[in-house]
């Protein structure tokens, strides 16, 4: 279970979403009632059901004015310089009326109890003639002292700083998400642009090969046809594949466009260690189909491919004959754009890509390191 599948069970299961703020809360009640009955304070000699009440009111309001300003006045707000007085004067009022409730719960729970009464008299008499004043001068000594302000700013800065840290994980998660689905698209849409065009070259293969009465080479190639569609419609859309089934997918390829490229020698050589399993679905085909898109069929001309499975690192390597009859386009088309941006989602920071191109041949070296 990933830290990734926590996040997402928690934000889509209101219930968890709930149990975990209100977890909170009564983890803070409980902290602020430990530290009240262990610490020096007015509160210490107060009985133990009053000391509860107390510090169940004050985290009470202070979760209060934590959902009303995060969950109702912000959003409610947008962050313009035209928003921000009405946000300020209505974070001021919050505040006040905070702390007129949280002194307004805190005297009468003290007020109503005697034994409360008899003991601050007894231990805290400064505290006990604060608490008999009138409601308005105690409220006004809170409002004007930092003591509030400074408890809602320690306290609001835990759940606050939880609250933003999940939703920018949330934000990251959703940006990857995105551009894994996009990606995909693009891979479908190349898949869909490829498909057609290779089969319509590929049929006129077999179909040269009929007419010319060979049965054998062409039934051959119309198995390997079937095996190589079946792979790249149904079996390609998951995020990785076997890589033997890969390196069987190529094999069919080859095959395939040999029969349209007759004196061109190709040639493709696999050393499989069999540490690498699996690899991301048709990651390696881009480059495979730009080799014989520019090859050229000729006497002389040539497709190397090799690929060396060596320790978890995928070393692969294509250097064709280029047909100088071809306008060459150094950067790709869709292809190998998808293909570098495969590359970037599946193995950022752990490939190598190199291209080298001269008058008369290509050369392209990937290398997948640690898979």
């Amino acid at each position: 279970m990933t830290f990734n599948y926590i996040i997402e069970k928690v934000y889509n299961k209101r219930f968890l979403r709930i149990a975990l703020h209100v977890l909170f809360w009564v983890l803070l009640f409980t902290v602020k009632f430990y530290l009240t009955i262990i610490s020096f304070n007015v509160y210490k000699s107060l009985p133990f059901e009053r000391v509860a009440m107390i510090n169940f009111s004050s985290t009470f309001f202070i979760a209060l004015f934590y959902y009303v300003l995060f969950y109702l006045l912000i959003p409610a707000k947008r962050l313009t310089k035209k928003y921000l007085p009405p946000l300020y004067l209505s974070i001021l009022l919050l505040y006040i009326l905070y702390i007129f409730f949280d002194s307004y719960f805190e005297i009468n729970i003290i007020q109503s109890c005697k034994e409360c009464l008899v003991s601050l008299h007894r231990d805290n008499l400064s505290y006990y003639n604060f608490l008999n004043t009138d409601i308005s001068n105690i409220f006004l000594k809170k409002l004007s002292s930092l003591g509030p302000a400074i408890l809602l700013l320690f306290v609001l800065c835990i759940p606050f700083c939880i609250k933003l840290m999940l939703q920018l994980f949330r934000n990251e998660l959703k940006a990857i998400q995105l551009a894994k689905d996009n990606l995909q698209l693009e891979f479908n849409f190349l898949k869909a642009q490829i498909n057609p065009h290779f089969l319509f070259n590929t049929m006129n293969n077999i179909y040269g090969l009929i007419l010319q009465g060979d049965n054998k080479r062409s039934a051959a190639l119309v198995a390997r046809l079937s095996e190589l569609l079946r792979y790249i419609l149904y079996e390609s859309d998951h995020q990785t594949m076997s890589i033997v089934k890969e390196i069987k997918l190529v094999n069919d390829y080859i095959e395939l466009e040999k029969a349209r490229l007759n004196d061109t020698t190709v040639s493709f050589k696999v050393n499989n260690d069999k540490t690498i399993n699996e690899l991301a679905p048709l990651l390696l085909m881009p480059l495979i189909e730009n080799a014989f898109k520019y090859a050229a069929s000729r006497p002389g001309s040539f497709i190397k491919i090799s690929l060396d499975i060596i320790n978890s690192n995928l070393l692969f390597n294509i250097e064709n004959s280029i047909d100088e009859n071809r306008l060459f386009n150094n950067s790709g088309g869709i292809g190998l754009a998808n293909f570098k941006k495969r590359l970037e989602l599946y193995y950022a920071g752990k490939y190598k890509y190199e291209t080298r191109a001269s008058a008369a041949t290509y050369n392209v070296n990937v290398n997948i390191q640690a898979l």
